[in-house]
């Protein structure tokens, strides 16, 4: 008997199919949950096409230099809290709920499989599908994912002490949430958000030992308040600053903002260095800031950062004494506009960052980098 094969028939043939998995579905029958595990066979093959999709999309990304000690510093304060729970970390072993998730997060603890800086910025940014690892808060934010590539290019070589000092500084013995030492002035629950913010930024908002992270000893109230409003409304953009800003209600985001605006600033250490190298750097980057550069349509910098300007309105940021890397930073994301985002204030200058050149933005950086906090 020869059965001829036409459209009518391939079609009806397609339907029964599409209906039998409806009433399969429909049916229960088919156990999702997640004690079960995989089969081999499909635990195979789910991680194969997975490391197929990160290298083949990972193809058009071209790592940056990732030798700068800071990035360690960036990427190791993240992943303890949002990494750590699920992938384990030297000295600390993963989570016992999240090793029961299907499939388990590896434990990086004991080993990191063999990515390129590539292929890990793709499963940072993007996250994986079908699986418990989240895309990153914002795709955008660059410098941050490879400041967590550099982390887990680090991390199968670390010991533990080194971890914990990378990942909570001086608070190093402390975990996450236990209170630090000077913030006596601070409800007990906000103590515990201190703690979050002082393993980044210390204690007295200075800082950790090289420019990982601004300073914020010496803003005022009001800038303080505005930035991380921002950061908890999501309107200024980051996958490192939006998770804890948005744990925070009103009440908690004012406290930390009067604490850390009540802390004494210190002149970095770069500061004098900076000055002595490059003369001729620091001299094109004080004449941006007190003329700005007509042509372009950039204004005088410190007719809004400069003592007088800051006096009639502190909402803006105090830029003396702050990290050159940090400025210059900050200066390429309002250029790109849209991964940053910003406070009230941020319209301003995407205008501005869109004008002003790369080596401009590098000398006023420097400038005001080496100035001692509130230079006339």
């Amino acid at each position: 008997m020869t059965l001829r094969l036409t459209w009518k028939r391939v079609l009806l043939g397609l339907a029964t199919l599409l209906l039998g998995g409806m009433l399969v579905g429909w049916s229960g029958v088919i156990n999702i949950g997640a004690s079960g595990g995989h089969w081999a066979v499909t635990e195979w093959f789910l991680h194969w096409v997975m490391r197929n999709s990160v290298r083949t999309h990972a193809l058009g990304i071209a790592a940056p230099p990732l030798d700068d000690p800071a990035l360690l510093h960036r990427g190791a304060g993240h992943y303890a809290t949002g990494c750590a729970p699920c992938h384990g970390a030297p000295g600390e072993r993963q989570n016992p709920i999240v090793q029961a998730s299907l499939p388990p997060p590896p434990d990086f603890g004991r080993a990191l499989d063999a990515w390129t800086p590539e292929q890990l910025f793709r499963i940072v940014q993007h996250g994986v599908r079908y699986s418990g690892m989240p895309a990153w808060v914002e795709p955008g934010r660059h410098d941050e994912i490879w400041a967590m590539v550099a982390f887990l290019q680090a991390l199968p070589r670390m010991e533990a002490e080194r971890y914990r000092d990378l990942a909570f500084g001086a608070a190093a013995g402390r975990q996450p949430g236990s209170g630090v030492a000077g913030g006596e002035s601070l409800a007990a629950p906000l103590q515990d958000m201190l703690a979050d913010c002082a393993r980044c930024h210390g204690v007295d908002g200075r800082g950790r030992e090289n420019e990982a992270f601004p300073i914020l000893a010496g803003q005022s109230e009001a800038y303080l308040h505005d930035t991380l409003r921002a950061f908890s409304e999501g309107r200024r953009r980051s996958g490192m600053m939006q998770p804890p800003a948005a744990r925070a209600d009103e009440a908690a985001l004012r406290a930390l903002a009067a604490h850390f605006a009540a802390q004494a600033p210190a002149v970095p250490a770069t500061a004098a260095p900076s000055r002595e190298a490059a003369p001729g750097l620091l001299a094109e980057g004080g004449r941006i800031a007190r003329e700005g550069l007509p042509a372009e349509g950039v204004p005088a910098c410190l007719s809004c950062h400069g003592a007088a300007a800051l006096a009639r309105n502190p909402a803006w940021p105090r830029l003396d004494g702050q990290h050159a890397a940090y400025l210059e930073n900050q200066l390429r994301l309002w250029r790109q506009a849209a991964p940053r985002g910003g406070g009230p204030h941020g319209p301003v200058m995407e205008t501005i960052g869109r004008r002003l050149p790369a080596e401009a933005a590098r000398a006023v950086s420097a400038w005001f980098a080496a100035r001692a906090p509130g230079s006339p």
